[in-house]
């Protein structure tokens, strides 16, 4: 049977006719669009980009770079997750942890120290070798506002020319100009945005 598209409620498609896999890998790759849109916007509105120059203040890769964030960033990333599943019906809210926990296993690896791609399956997936350029201290000209969006997926960026995948990698600098006026310690971190955005 076809996909039930709903013209009452904001549900644009029902994916309960498709078997639970089914289901959670079409959730998976909307969600994944949606917060591939969201880290753009962190990245191009000055005030959101305060709070993002949090997690981009790390000077090496590793797991736990991952895990260094600006707590405001997730009142722009849950919303996005409730969208996902507004859009979206026969999805069931629990199944959703799944897909949290996957996209954590996934970003804790693209943070990695690793130099590690997926051959042709770059063009779908991210990897570690790819978003190590995201985190590079200088970005290419032609992308002043970053490069590498996609947060599970790279095929985002590939198909709207956010891509960058250099074969010869060499050493990255990582970080940004001025990341010295981002604190080191926790607490700071917690107002930095905020403290950043008064003084302009």
């Amino acid at each position: 049977s076809e996909l039930g598209w709903q013209s009452i409620d904001i549900q644009l498609v029902n994916l309960s006719v498709l078997p639970e896999w089914g289901q959670l890998l079409v959730y998976f790759i909307l969600l994944d669009f949606l917060q591939w849109g969201t880290h753009i916007v962190l990245h191009r509105i000055p005030v959101l980009w305060e709070f993002h120059k949090v997690h981009h203040s790390v000077i090496e890769m590793g797991f736990a770079a991952h895990l260094r964030y600006h707590w405001m960033e997730n009142i722009l990333y849950k919303p996005v997750k409730l969208t996902a599943l507004l859009f979206i019906g026969g999805v069931e809210p629990e199944k959703v942890y799944l897909i949290h926990l996957f996209s954590l296993l996934i970003g804790h690896l693209n943070h990695a120290n690793l130099n590690l791609s997926w051959g042709l399956l770059r063009y779908v997936l991210n990897s570690p070798r790819m978003h190590v350029w995201h985190h590079a201290k200088e970005w290419p000209k032609s992308h002043p506002n970053g490069v590498n969006f996609g947060l599970s997926l790279s095929c985002w960026d590939y198909l709207f020319g956010t891509a960058v995948n250099p074969v010869n990698d060499g050493e990255i600098e990582l970080g940004f100009d001025g990341m010295e006026a981002v604190p080191s310690e926790l607490l700071p971190q917690l107002v930095h945005g905020f403290r950043a955005s008064q003084s302009k």
